[in-house]
């Protein structure tokens, strides 16, 4: 017999840290992301959202956490209260913390259905269409009578290393061969090229010199990449998040999720590679490179001996993150797509405006027009 409770507070729900830790390991394809850890350091950087934590019991144990949020969200109608996951974006995927994610996501959304609409709309952003939850969130939501509405959200490219390096090699074009060979000759002609990997294990404090040092040279070379100028200020030397990305990475440190990868020429750091792994599933979440080098495609080269590190390692994949960009094409060999399940609560004027608006628009284009409408980089 499953009994649901939640929990709106994140100080109760961190004595729930072991229990959390136990359900992480049985989790399908888990990721830093999905760790208590990541959700403590993040939740204080967005004070605009309250918890919503779900927690699925069978006989009195955990059998799974469901870390859902309500955020206040500015659209064309005004500000509309969002149920989502907590990940803002962060990564691709997300779902319920528990070796059952279908049982246990049933569960919570009936749960949520059945207690006050806090809520505008409900809106599942990082559903993995491989994950086994993904039938079972439109099952729930016609179970309790709630049309909803599902879209592709972001397309993840994927490098997958079962076959070997060589076979990997074999797999790409020749113009992609020939062209690594020679960007490499030229970059050698420098001076010595040579990677640096640092992936430590779990168990230390993640605030040792050594691990501060490493993210002091990636976000060096980061302040001079293009990044730095960008509108969305996101990467690691930006002001708007150095120090959250600072302490994600000192927390995924102490874990052993922690994977960098910085390409050295003549002893010159010159691109970085920054990414979080979990049982060799390696996520990457920003990379750059000093154009003031002037060493064409260094940042490919790295990526190129990253990925022959990765393979002969053992590590199962390489997440390119969202986005079409065309470099990922040339080293990718799987796409799989984010997908958002949105639901509207009748609660309010507002939320049915904006039902109604979804039921036209999903009348006026086709299934694909509306996939490039929806897709976020």
């Amino acid at each position: 017999m499953l009994k649901v409770r939640e929990i709106n507070q994140l100080t109760e729900l961190s004595t729930l840290r072991e229990t959390w830790s136990r359900l992480l390991k049985a989790t399908p394809r888990f990721s830093f992301f999905q760790t208590f850890e990541w959700l403590e350091a993040a939740w204080g950087h967005y004070p605009q959202q309250r918890l919503r934590a779900v927690i699925v019991e069978r006989d009195g144990d955990v059998v799974g956490i469901v870390p859902f949020c309500v955020r206040t969200e500015r659209r064309r109608i005004g500000a509309v209260r969002v149920l989502t996951y907590p990940l803002d974006d962060w990564s691709t995927f997300y779902g319920p913390i528990s070796a059952e994610p279908t049982v246990v996501m049933k569960a919570s959304l009936k749960h949520i259905e059945a207690t006050p609409h806090d809520w505008d709309v409900i809106d599942l952003r990082y559903v993995d269409q491989a994950a086994a939850e993904y039938m079972t969130i439109g099952e729930a939501f016609r179970e309790t009578g709630n049309r909803f509405f599902i879209r592709p959200r972001m397309e993840v490219r994927f490098c997958r290393m079962d076959d070997g390096w060589n076979q990997y090699v074999e797999s790409r074009s020749r113009n992609w061969r020939r062209q690594m060979r020679r960007d490499i000759e030229v970059l050698e002609k420098a001076g010595p090229v040579e990677m640096l990997r640092y992936r430590p294990e779990a168990g230390g404090t993640g605030r040792d010199a050594r691990t501060l040092e490493i993210y002091a040279i990636c976000e060096q070379i980061a302040a001079k990449s293009w990044q730095a100028e960008a509108e969305s200020q996101s990467t690691l030397s930006s002001p708007r998040v150095r120090d959250l990305l600072l302490e994600f990475h000192c927390r995924a440190a102490a874990l052993g999720m922690l994977d960098t990868n910085i390409l050295t020429v003549a002893g010159r750091p010159v691109a970085f590679n920054y990414n979080y792994v979990a049982e060799g599933r390696t996520y990457g979440l920003r990379a750059g490179f000093d154009p003031s080098a002037e060493m064409e495609h260094c940042g490919r080269i790295l990526l190129y001996k990253m990925l022959e590190d990765s393979f002969a390692r053992g590590d199962a994949e390489y997440s390119f993150g969202p986005g079409r960009q065309a470099y990922k094409d040339r080293f990718a060999t799987e796409l799989r797509c984010a997908y958002t399940f949105r639901s509207y609560s009748t609660a309010t004027i507002k939320s049915r405006v904006m039902q109604w608006r979804e039921r036209v628009v999903s009348s006026l284009y086709s299934e694909q027009e509306l996939a490039e409408k929806s897709l976020v980089d």
